[in-house]
């Protein structure tokens, strides 16, 4: 599992920040100066199957032709470094390799299909790196935790569903951006179960992740924040989540250290700082009722039990210091959803 939220900027994240720096410069170049050029960024099936231009499909990656297209894509990228952190840049730059020739490969086979045999007419793909994009929501859907924030007319409400807005505002534009959208999906989750070893066979060379960290490494490297405790959301509504998440981490911590002193005393501070922070009175309510609860299951607690070596060994294989994930077993008594959550906020 995977932390929602990250350190400020691109720090740790120069794959990230290389593929985000050449989208908006492209996009830039040839909505602007460079417009002449923009045919040779586009490609539709008639290019593809009839006159065999197979480059296209390679350049037509390169650029967004459609500003909103950058945008939005240009958001997703941000809050995606992520797993860049998570996974170290050479294996991510493999991901966004393996995934975006696998998504382009089956693009083209679904074009194919489309034409040769349900004689659909199919027009110009959407442009733009959207192969490298949408492979990013199979591992944000099964790796990143699920918070619900509301309900709205019953349908609950995460800190994920923003996310999944902006997926939806790209591949709803057209029948060709949801064809995009589909195969970049298929390809997340080939990639991810491993179809015929995919994982192995397409790998960046160590050789060559050296020779780019190097050089190009340079370029991007991000020095790192100097205050890690600020929200650092890429959009208002993630940093506002964000900023409930720490406050919740705050009172859990409160309710690990001082466990006598919660239940009376800090009914009014409570009040405040959810008022202060938050105007939502249904996410106030839901928060002061886990708050209680907890407080009140601590102080029926039996004394502090030994960690339990099998969870630690569990929370490890995650990707955590041993060191770490015992004293969060201990503080949240071995309760290893809790010991995960607080292993995460604290990256």
């Amino acid at each position: 599992m995977f932390s929602v939220y990250g350190s400020s900027g691109f720090y740790k994240a120069p794959v990230s920040k290389g593929l985000l720096g050449t989208s908006v410069v492209t996009a830039v170049a040839l909505n602007i100066p460079l417009q002449n050029y923009q045919p040779y960024f586009i490609y539709t099936t008639h290019q593809i199957l009839q006159k065999q231009q197979i480059w296209r499909l390679f350049t037509s990656k390169l650029a967004f032709l459609d500003m909103k297209d950058l945008f939005i894509c240009s958001l997703l990228i941000y809050y995606f470094r992520i797993f860049e952190r998570r996974f170290g840049s050479r294996k991510f730059a493999s991901y966004l390799l393996g995934t975006g020739l696998l998504a382009s490969l089956l693009e083209l086979l679904c074009l194919y299909v489309c034409q040769s045999y349900l004689d659909l007419d199919i027009m110009s793909v959407p442009s733009g790196p959207l192969c490298l994009v949408f492979p990013m929501f199979v591992p944000y859907y099964y790796d990143i935790p699920r918070v619900a924030m509301t309900t709205i007319l019953g349908v609950p409400v995460t800190g994920k569903t923003f996310t999944y807005i902006l997926g939806l505002q790209i591949a709803s534009t057209s029948a060709e951006s949801r064809l995009a959208a589909v195969c970049s999906i298929v390809a997340g989750l080939l990639w991810r179960l491993n179809f015929v070893k995919l994982q192995t066979i397409i790998q960046i060379p160590k050789c060559v992740a050296k020779v780019c960290d190097v050089t190009v490494g340079r370029l991007l490297k991000s020095s790192p924040p100097k205050n890690t405790r600020l929200p650092m959301g890429a959009t208002l509504e993630l940093q506002r989540q964000e900023q409930l998440d720490r406050l919740e981490q705050q009172m859990l911590w409160s309710t690990f250290q001082n466990p006598n002193h919660l239940p009376n005393g800090n009914a009014q501070l409570q009040q405040n700082l959810f008022q202060g922070l938050f105007g939502n009175n249904n996410i106030q309510e839901n928060l002061r009722q886990r708050y209680n609860t907890g407080a009140a299951q601590l102080e029926n607690q039996e004394p502090e039990q030994p960690v339990s070596e099998e969870q630690v060994q569990q929370l490890v294989d995650m990707g955590f210091n041993a060191d770490r994930v015992r004293t969060a077993l201990r503080m949240s008594n071995n309760d290893v959803t809790t010991a995960t959550s607080v292993l995460l906020r604290d990256l």
